[in-house]
């Protein structure tokens, strides 16, 4: 359908979080910029820059001239945006959790949408987001029981549209937050970040991560910060909440998560952002979003009670503390 009237402004700030990948940072910078039925403010818009020199560690996690080009990509494509830039290497937990900081309390935002630099919005992606957004408002308790929300849809399964269905969202990309979910999250993931503290993140301590985990009836065995987000969610019954359609496709073939391999074999080669532009949004009822919560935590009790011990069990004993 033709667009027939100017492109609403978005009112909540677009933070994104980047370190050392320009060339997958260009391609969301400018997609950002290209939105349809939904415009960033691009004086709303925040780079969240990780430097590369690790204080712990005395190396570098990061070439320095490809931190600069991030930077002069953002820059590029959003002059009047601010760079928050680190002056060491924090490492993708505290480098969100400062961009979260960033969000609810610098900004005083109740909402604000976060990307990392490996997602390549469709041009309905903000739009998809916002409709999300306003039928979360609508719903009962704090935060309408949602944790966390985003429209990059399921890769595996091709979902042509128009109707949009709501479906467990797994990946934290392109996701949308609530300050007062946030709060909620933030203060259960205290005794998972003070393990993280003193150390590279690519040198977290797995042990003593998953030691947490172990008293708990729910449980995962990824020790990523993503994880443990998920199993905050989880133990405070917040829900996850996904379309179905991709509004968008990870492109994150090169990081921290992903190899060549890893994303063919994922799928991920062969996810498409679908064309058209005539997509219909059912209300999203409180029983749609308790099912999601309640898919996600029957997921983590069978986790922990079939397949945990094992994993513990093979994974080698605790680190020492510094």
């Amino acid at each position: 359908m033709a667009e027939t009237t100017e492109p609403a402004m978005l009112d909540v700030p677009v933070i994104i979080i980047a370190f050392d990948r320009p060339d997958y940072l260009d391609k969301l910078c400018a997609s950002l910029l290209t939105q349809r039925r939904v415009a960033v403010n691009p004086a709303n818009v925040h780079l969240v820059q990780d430097g590369g020199w690790s204080p712990r560690t005395k190396k570098w996690r990061g070439e320095e001239a490809m931190i600069q080009a991030s930077e002069a990509t953002f820059r590029r494509h959003f002059p009047q945006g601010k760079v928050w830039k680190a002056e060491e290497n924090l490492g993708i937990a505290f480098n969100i959790r400062r961009a979260e900081l960033l969000a609810f309390e610098e900004l005083d935002a109740e909402l604000a949408y976060f990307f990392e630099d490996d997602l390549e919005p469709g041009p309905y992606y903000l739009w998809a987001m916002e409709k999300l957004r306003g039928m979360i408002a609508t719903l009962p308790g704090p935060s309408g029981g949602v944790g966390y929300f985003a429209a990059y849809g399921e890769h595996h399964v091709d979902h042509p549209g128009p109707e949009v269905a709501y479906v467990p969202m797994e990946h934290h990309w392109g996701f949308g937050l609530s300050r007062s979910a946030w709060r909620r999250i933030d203060g259960q993931l205290q005794p998972f970040y003070r393990i993280l503290r003193g150390r590279d993140y690519k040198l977290r301590d797995h042990r003593r991560i998953l030691d947490l985990y172990a008293p708990r009836t729910h449980a995962v065995g990824a020790t990523s910060q993503d994880a443990a987000k998920a199993l905050a969610c989880i133990e405070m019954g917040l829900a996850k909440v996904m379309t179905s359609v991709n509004f968008a496709r990870y492109i994150g073939e090169k990081g921290q998560s992903f190899s060549a391999e890893s994303f063919v074999r994922t799928g991920f080669d062969r996810m498409k952002i679908n064309p058209r532009d005539d997509y219909v949004f059912p209300p999203l009822t409180a029983e749609r979003v308790a099912w999601l919560a309640k898919y996600h935590r029957d997921y983590a009790r069978r986790y922990r009670a079939e397949k945990f011990d094992a994993v513990i069990a093979a994974k080698p004993a605790r680190l020492p503390l510094r």
